[in-house]
């Protein structure tokens, strides 16, 4: 075993590579090396770029029920495939079949009679900027909400909220599972999943508070700006600290108690309830950046 220090350059780390292994393999200054991310934490250095080939998937299923097929299809399109076909070995009904093309809100994704395929998928390595977009649409959901309430626009951005954090999910399985070199480490791809499910389950129950409710809502729209303004100074929560999560803490505690009474009081606890896990997500990811720096 050959060890050897690691250098460091303002924020960038580096090793030397042995001039044996260089020679051996024609590798000089001209030359490009393919660096794969290992799940045990290693890193492995090729001599030539190796392509990654996606696997194409094909799966074969005696199933109709819509709730299976829907999570079936969701995790085929998250994980990194190059197109994946699930045969059904029977016809979806006509009516079924409508009902499941309005369900599954992907791009690219066809259902046609007892074959569901999806010939290509979109990939964003920057989970960052997806998080922003995210973070974004929620504020404009919560502001037409306030200002000039459409049911239609309403679930359109909901909609999309949803796709963003589905895609947000694609892009960290992918970064985990192959040798795709993220712009975010490890923990971070973590931390940012944690938040986009928190925040597309606050948009779900959101969705069901009505007009009048206008006080609550404003509230709502002064903390996830809050949120929306962290994402925006550089990374992902990129200037999170714990000073910074007490903060958010704090504009969650101040929102009124609700007493729970019926379904739209049920719905304001809720989204109480899973503001309060969001921040409890935030401290967790400020004290793992404190003990990284």
């Amino acid at each position: 075993m050959d060890i050897r220090n690691i250098q460091r350059t303002g924020k960038m780390y580096y090793v030397y590579l042995p001039t044996a292994w260089c020679k051996k393999h024609n590798v000089d200054d001209k030359t490009k090396v393919s660096l794969k991310h290992n799940n045990d934490g290693t890193l492995t250095i090729n001599p030539t770029v190796k392509k990654e080939n996606l696997r194409k998937l094909e799966l074969t299923i005696n199933e109709d029920d819509e709730a299976i097929l829907h999570k079936l299809i969701v995790a085929c399109y998250l994980n990194p495939t190059s197109s994946f076909k699930i045969t059904l070995g029977k016809d979806l009904s006509f009516e079924k079949l409508l009902r499941q093309k309005k369900q599954i809100s992907l791009e690219l994704v066809e259902v046609d009679q007892n074959t569901i395929t999806c010939d290509s998928s979109v990939h964003i390595d920057d989970v960052s900027s997806l998080l922003k977009t995210m973070m974004r649409k929620t504020t404009n959901l919560i502001i037409v909400m306030t200002k000039q309430y459409n049911e239609e626009l309403i679930h359109r951005y909901e909609e999309e909220i949803d796709r963003t954090r589905m895609l947000i999910e694609k892009s960290v399985i992918n970064s985990l599972t192959f040798s795709r070199t993220p712009k975010l480490n490890t923990i971070d791809l973590y931390y940012v999943s944690l938040v986009s499910k928190d925040l597309e389950r606050f948009v779900d129950t959101l969705i069901r508070i009505e007009e009048k409710e206008k006080e609550f809502l404003l509230q709502l729209l002064e903390i996830i700006t809050f949120l929306k303004n962290l994402t925006e100074e550089g990374g992902a929560f990129e200037n999170l600290n714990y000073l910074v999560a007490i903060e958010c803490i704090k504009k969650v505690e101040n929102l009124k108690e609700v007493k729970i009474k019926d379904i739209k009081t049920y719905d304001k606890k809720r989204i109480k309830q899973i503001l309060s896990t969001l921040t409890e997500t935030l401290m967790d990811w400020a004290i793992t950046k404190e003990l990284s720096d």
